[in-house]
């Protein structure tokens, strides 16, 4: 099987190597791909917005499957200009990926299927959301760009002053583009988060192991948040109970939705969680594989998992079960100083291994040398037989790299 892998990222580096241990795999090619993805696929440099192009490109190629990483090319319309030429895609076509690609969509979509989630406004005028914030009493509330925001069009926020400098931001001064012109403001939840995922042809939904996620800068949950310093997996607090409440509460009516909305939903669906007892809420949709989540759920699948995406891109999945191994996974990420913020990019990075024991999330080569070339650089990734055990193996990687300014948080796990 020919398959084109879409992506640059650590979760592309993931589904990459992950993808490259099936028997099936013929011909691998990766738009644009990364120093680690090179080591097992051909890489291309088409732009990812370029949709026309990659499809020609999948042509070109006799691709039996696409496999998007990222959001943007799905929520532009990827599956369905593929699907118009005979090409199967592991990703939603427009009509799902707006799931992520609107908050407002996908709020509106939770309150009419009866999906349970905070109570929340939109807004697209200026200064009726201000005009809100004026009599809004209760704090600390979260604050979301509609659009696509690169994973930092949320801020929780804890004052009324506070509140209004961010709307202000994201409306008026738009620093994340047109994705701020129309934004949520919802009530903060309590709890504690967890990463649920189903592989899904739209009929049949098969769920992944859940993972923990770790959004803050900062060790103890504290700076901006970010597209995810760390993970494990499987996530500790799941339960029977819980599961059977996901089961009953929300992928119920999540597939009621999906049929009163003809939606044509063929590859991953994340569904990110807000745990307080009994009390289990949806925070948000995403249209794909998480990051860093990926870089910890995909190795502990012990079974071909080319086969199960190529049968749900063809509507096949009914007859396809998911193996797990008996294991723990854990990520920590390395990042360029400043991140989420202004960081540099370019720095050399010095290894003290093979610097293909890292999933590389943004990197490059510069005078064959690997340097940075994102906020999030590397992911120390390690599986073992205890979560204890992967965390250590995870940070014993991550003594072994070095570039100026590096961090990573130190309570991955915690």
């Amino acid at each position: 099987m020919n398959v084109l892998l879409i992506g640059s990222g650590g979760r592309e580096h993931a589904i990459a190597k992950k993808l490259s241990e099936s028997k099936r795999l013929k011909k691998f090619y990766c738009i644009q791909g990364n120093p680690g993805i090179a080591e097992l696929t051909e890489c291309v440099d088409i732009s990812l917005e370029d949709i026309d192009k990659i499809v020609e490109y999948a042509k070109l190629k006799s691709i039996d499957l696409i496999v998007c990483g990222p959001e943007n090319p799905l929520v532009a319309g990827l599956a369905d200009e593929a699907a118009n030429c005979g090409i199967p895609v592991f990703g939603p076509k427009k009509s799902g990926a707006i799931l992520e690609g609107s908050k407002i969509f996908s709020k509106q979509f939770m309150f009419k299927n009866n999906i349970p989630t905070s109570s929340f406004k939109n807004f697209n005028n200026y200064e009726e959301a201000n005009n809100y914030l004026n009599n809004k009493l209760t704090f600390p509330i979260v604050i979301k760009a509609d659009g696509l925001a690169a994973g930092k069009g949320v801020k929780i926020v804890k004052t009324k002053d506070e509140a209004k400098k961010v709307i202000h931001d994201f409306m008026i001064n738009k620093i994340h583009g047109n994705a701020g012109e129309s934004i949520i403001i919802e009530d903060f939840l309590l709890g504690e988060e967890m990463s649920f995922f189903y592989i899904t042809d739209g009929n049949t939904f098969l769920p992944l192991l859940p993972a923990k996620d770790y959004k803050r800068a900062l060790d103890n949950d504290e700076g901006e948040n970010t597209g995810g310093m760390g993970s494990y997996a499987p996530h500790t607090s799941i339960t029977d109970k819980i599961k059977t409440q996901i089961e009953m509460n929300i992928l119920k009516n999540i597939k009621k939705g999906f049929k009163n909305d003809n939606i044509d939903y063929r590859g991953v669906l994340y569904i990110g969680l807000m745990i307080n007892g009994d009390d289990i809420n949806v925070l948000e949709f995403n249209c794909r594989f998480g990051d860093p989540e990926t870089q910890v759920i995909l190795p502990l699948i012990d079974n071909d998992l080319l086969e199960i995406m190529y049968a749900t891109a063809k509507c096949n999945l009914e007859s396809h079960s998911i193996k797990w191994k008996n294991d723990y996974c854990a990520c920590v990420v390395i990042a360029s100083g400043g991140y989420p913020e202004k960081y540099k990019k370019g720095l050399k990075i010095n290894f003290d291994t093979n610097p293909f024991n890292y999933i590389h999330a943004g990197t490059k080569y510069h005078n064959k040398n690997i340097v940075t070339n994102g906020g999030r650089v590397l992911n120390a990734v390690y599986t073992a037989s205890s979560k204890l055990a992967a965390l250590q193996g995870a940070y014993k990687l991550v003594e072994k790299v070095h570039f100026e300014g590096s961090f990573y948080r130190k309570d991955i796990g915690k």
